[in-house]
């Protein structure tokens, strides 16, 4: 990735404007310059607390050095701190020591309600019906994922078997690659991975296709290697990026398509559904006298 036309790095505009800046300002710069990528994880309150300055200075300090407001200074910083990296993986973290609960639940329903609004903008329903299709057709669907998006395969996992349908999946990375190698064309590998990116997911698509086995993916809307390698693609809202707190909006939004496919697999054969989740439930319930 490189700078756009014209466009000055954060730490070269402070170096350029330190002449110019107030006392408070400076504090600001010093600190910036001194640490970096901690600053890319604060928002401009921390920023100010961490400096030991004000909201309004940082406000300030970024106006003086000319990058105008605190979200194009930490664009330009981050392209400064892991320059050459792919706009996807900066990072976009926005931490606050003094976050009250209020606050942060607010912020967090917001996000969900926005990210979730965007779905059905970018997930195909044709791809949808395919892949409901192609699950029941399979002989097994192997289930794929790590990290976050592992926590949303070993999710559909669970919910695949409480039907009655045949599917895998392990936490080992290594062994999902060896899973993948030992699929069977009349098989299905389900392959989650937000960024699409992830090398052991790459691996193991590559593995499915060598298998000859159908290959759907849920990923980001927006090009990467899961996604070009995939013979149905399930698309997410690009709703963040890579590097950040934890996935939020992604698992969110991840866990709304297996919900999804789900509901679709009860409703194309639900006799045996519902005779599979009744024996679910006597197995792992203990039923009163």
């Amino acid at each position: 990735m490189h700078d756009g036309p014209g466009m000055d790095g954060a730490l070269a505009a402070i170096e350029a404007r330190a002449a110019i800046l107030s006392d408070a300002e400076r504090k600001v710069a010093e600190f910036v310059l001194r640490e970096p990528k901690k600053t890319l994880h604060f928002n401009v309150a921390e920023l100010g607390r961490q400096s030991g300055t004000s909201q309004a200075a940082v406000v300030r300090f970024c106006k003086r050095i000319g990058l105008g407001s605190f979200a194009d200074f930490k664009l330009r910083l981050a392209h400064d701190v892991f320059r050459g990296a792919d706009e996807r993986f900066l990072p976009d973290l926005e931490l606050e020591s003094d976050a009250s609960a209020q606050e942060v639940i607010k912020n967090h329903v917001e996000v969900a309600q926005r990210s979730l609004s965007h779905l059905g903008s970018v997930l195909d329903h044709r791809m949808v019906e395919d892949a409901v299709e192609r699950i029941l057709a399979s002989a097994q669907t192997g289930l794929f994922g790590v990290g976050a998006s592992g926590v949303v395969a070993y999710d559909f996992f669970q919910k695949l078997l409480r039907i009655g349908l045949p599917a895998t999946f392990t936490l080992d990375n290594d062994l999902q690659v060896t899973m993948a190698s030992s699929l069977r064309e009349v098989d299905t590998a389900f392959v989650v991975s937000y960024s699409g990116e992830n090398a052991s997911m790459i691996e193991v698509c590559r593995q499915a296709k060598a298998r000859k086995v159908t290959l759907v993916t849920l990923t980001m809307d927006g090009p990467s290697t899961v996604r070009s390698l995939g013979d149905l693609v399930l698309l997410v809202p690009a709703s963040e990026r890579i590097y950040r707190q934890g996935a939020v909006s992604s698992r969110l939004n991840q866990l709304t398509v297996i919900d999804i496919l789900y509901s679709l697999l009860i409703s194309r054969r639900l006799d045996p559904s519902i005779a599979a989740m009744e024996r679910s439930m006597r197995a792992t319930h203990r039923q009163k006298a």
